[in-house]
């Protein structure tokens, strides 16, 4: 019997994942850089974090569309991700944590912007992470935070056990955000529903590849039943017509104060 284990690192997951990534999270991505150039009011001169950054798609974009004067440092502890965002244009990779990142005491005050876009349910120690991430933001600087709320994705229908966990930790997560006491930030919550499209057969490619970290507590035998489900759910739909369907997430901003 194939059963694929039930005990896996977020490290061997994106060193799955990393050279079919950008494909699965393409339509994602596409609905994430307007709602980021939108909330972080980028300007040329700022210097800008992307935490949990994967492959630098989200970093190289906002770099080009801003015009950016420096590179956006790409923080990720994934060797396979890093090897893609140093292919890519007006980016700074480092291999790092986020608590080994902002652990750093030189960091105090460095950056304008820090973006965390889906990746803060990785964090081992959320209050640390936010913590240092406020202290490296200039006056007036901004942190944004991107979790899902809702998916709607036709993979996680009838999935609610699976992804379940992930809402806890990011629900306990948005909670710690909010219970930091400090004087110098202004947070504020805002909800944004993301229109996004996937073909059938892709859908049930990322769904096989578990292209989300959340689908690794599956074993095979569950995978392949869902993949079936989901060919009958979708039978009105041909292999590569695009399925739409809407994200619910939820931008936290975190304001340094000053000037």
């Amino acid at each position: 019997m194939n059963t694929h284990k039930e005990i896996f690192s977020v490290e061997d997951h994106y060193s799955s994942v990393a050279n079919t990534y950008d494909s699965f999270y393409k339509a994602t991505y596409e609905a994430v850089i307007p709602v980021l150039i939108e909330y972080l009011d980028l300007r040329p001169q700022h210097n800008v974090v992307d935490i949990g950054s994967g492959s630098g798609f989200i970093a190289e974009s906002l770099c080009k569309l801003s015009g950016l004067e420096n590179p956006v440092w790409c923080v990720d502890p994934s060797v396979e991700m890093q090897e893609l965002a140093r292919k890519r244009k007006g980016v700074y990779p480092v291999q790092k944590t986020a608590e080994e990142f902002f652990s750093d005491p030189k960091l105090s005050q460095c950056f304008d912007r820090v973006v965390a876009v889906f990746s803060v349910h990785h964090f081992a120690d959320p209050v640390d992470v936010y913590k240092g991430i406020i202290r490296s933001l200039r006056p007036g600087g901004i942190f944004l935070q991107l979790i899902t709320m809702k998916d709607g994705n036709p993979i996680f229908k009838n999935s609610t056990k699976v992804f379940g966990t992930y809402f806890d930790v990011v629900n306990d997560s948005q909670k710690l955000l909010r219970e930091i006491d400090s004087a110098d930030i202004r947070i504020s919550e805002h909800e944004v529903t993301f229109t996004e499209a996937m073909t059938k057969s892709n859908l049930c490619d990322s769904l096989r590849r578990r292209y989300s970290s959340e689908l690794n507590h599956l074993t095979d035998e569950q995978i392949e039943e869902r993949v079936k489900q989901l060919e009958k759910e979708l039978s009105e739909f041909n292999e590569h017509e695009p399925i739409t369907y809407n994200r619910l997430v939820s931008v936290t901003k975190v304001e340094k104060k000053g000037k």
